[in-house]
C-alpha cells in the first residue's frame, strides 16, 4: 500500500523581471529546504547557488532556469521563500551613524527589482562598439579566484562591432575575450563596468530608525544574500 499524499500544494503566479513572462510556481517542500539548509551551512557560494538554481527549477513551471539573469534568479527565489517559510525575514542591520546592530523585519513581498538605466550598446572608440548582456547564473565563474569579477565581465559581452564587422563573442575563445578587455584603456574599461553598476538589482528601501541613537534615514538593501 502506498503512503498517502499529505498536501495539495498551492500554486502562485510571478512575473520574470527581465522578460515580463508570467509563470506559475509552488512553494518549496521539505526535500528542497533540506538541500538549501545543507548548502547554506557549507558556506560555499557555488553550492549555495546550485541549491538556489535547482530549487527554482523544481518549483517554477515552464521556465528555462539557465536563461535567467542573476537578478531574475534572486527575485524568483525570494518569492519562493516568502510562500514557503514566511512572508517576512529578520536581519541584523548596522546603524550608519553609531554602528550599533539591531534586528529589522523585511516584508519579502515588497522586495522589488530596480529599473535599469544600463545601455547595453557601448561605444568604446570611433571604430569599436561593445554590446553587453545581463549575466546569467551560467555565466558566473566558479573557479576564477580573484579574477571572478573580471571573468564575469568577459562572459557578459555579447558581441563586438568593429567597423562593418559584427563578432559574436560566443564563437570566440574565452582567452581572446580576456585579451580584448585587457587591451582597453582605463576610461574604456570604466564604460564597460558602468553597465553593471546601472543594471537591475534586487532591493528593498528600508525606512530605518536606530533604537540606540535615534538616527533616521532610508537604507537601500541590495542582493538576495542581504535578506537571509
Amino acid at each position: 500500500m502506498a503512503l498517502p499524499k499529505l498536501n495539495e500544494t498551492p500554486k502562485y503566479s510571478l512575473t520574470v523581471p527581465s522578460t515580463g513572462k508570467e509563470c506559475r510556481y509552488r512553494p518549496y517542500l521539505v526535500k528542497e529546504e533540506k538541500i538549501l539548509l545543507m548548502a547554506s551551512s557549507s558556506e560555499d557560494p557555488k553550492q549555495i547557488m546550485n541549491a538556489v538554481h535547482d530549487t527554482v527549477g523544481a518549483c517554477v513551471e515552464g521556465l528555462d532556469v539557465r536563461s535567467l539573469t542573476t537578478f531574475d534568479l534572486e527575485y524568483i527565489f525570494i518569492q519562493l521563500r516568502s510562500k514557503s517559510t514566511g512572508e517576512t525575514s529578520d536581519i541584523l542591520l548596522k546603524c550608519p551613524k553609531c554602528e550599533s546592530q539591531q534586528k529589522v523585519t523585511i516584508p519579502l513581498n515588497e522586495i522589488k527589482v530596480s529599473n535599469s538605466t544600463a545601455d547595453p550598446v557601448i561605444k568604446i572608440s570611433d571604430a569599436v562598439t561593445v554590446v553587453m548582456k545581463y549575466p546569467s547564473y551560467q555565466d558566473i565563474p566558479t573557479d576564477a579566484g580573484e579574477d571572478v569579477g573580471f571573468n564575469l565581465i568577459a562572459s557578459s559581452i555579447k558581441s563586438v562591432i568593429s567597423g562593418d564587422e559584427k563578432i559574436e563573442v560566443e564563437d570566440e575563445p574565452f582567452e581572446g575575450v580576456i585579451g580584448f578587455l585587457e587591451s582597453m584603456t582605463q576610461d574604456q574599461f570604466k564604460l564597460i563596468t558602468q553597465f553593471f553598476e546601472d543594471s537591475p538589482v534586487v532591493k528593498y528601501d528600508l525606512p530605518f530608525v536606530c533604537q540606540s541613537c535615534g538616527a533616521a534615514e532610508d537604507i537601500e538593501i541590495k542582493g538576495m544574500q542581504s535578506f537571509f
